[in-house]
């Protein structure tokens, strides 16, 4: 009759080394790559991250002063709370840059999640880093450019 006991024993273990094994995994992953200060790659990570983290004054001085928006502009947008960011690929040349990155938020258990791609524009500016033009995620018109 002790062999029941000690199955159970085995298996909760079991259980509790893979789940151990697991967190090591993903813990131990560097979900942000550190990109050089002044690429696009970083310019567009930073922004993003401003974004999500509602800093819109800072995430503002990413992109374009000719765009003219405010902090006001992006905090009437909407974006889920929990957005995470993937780099697909950039194009990068000496007057112009395009970022290709996927956006995705797993929030709701019982939806679909939300996967979405999008493309940032970037022009250099006077520093040797990178300023967002165009219609940048998520607020895709400023109050200036109407």
């Amino acid at each position: 009759m002790k062999t029941a006991p000690n199955l159970v024993l085995a298996i909760i273990t079991g259980f509790v080394v893979i789940v151990a094994i697991l967190a090591a995994i993903f813990a131990s992953r560097d979900m942000a790559p550190d990109w050089p200060d002044d690429s696009p790659e970083a310019t567009v990570q930073a922004y993003v991250q401003a974004v999500i983290d509602q800093d819109y004054a800072q995430a503002i001085t990413h992109l374009d002063p000719s765009m003219e928006c405010t902090p006001e502009d992006l905090a009437q947008s909407y974006y889920p709370q929990d957005t995470a960011m993937s780099l697909l690929k950039a194009h990068i040349g000496p007057d112009e840059a395009t970022v290709s990155v996927e956006f995705g938020s797993y929030s709701e258990a019982f939806t679909d999640p939300f996967i979405g791609q999008e493309q940032f524009e970037l022009i250099p500016d006077d520093t040797g880093g990178w300023l967002i033009t165009g219609t940048p995620w998520p607020i895709y018109s400023c109050a200036g450019t109407l």
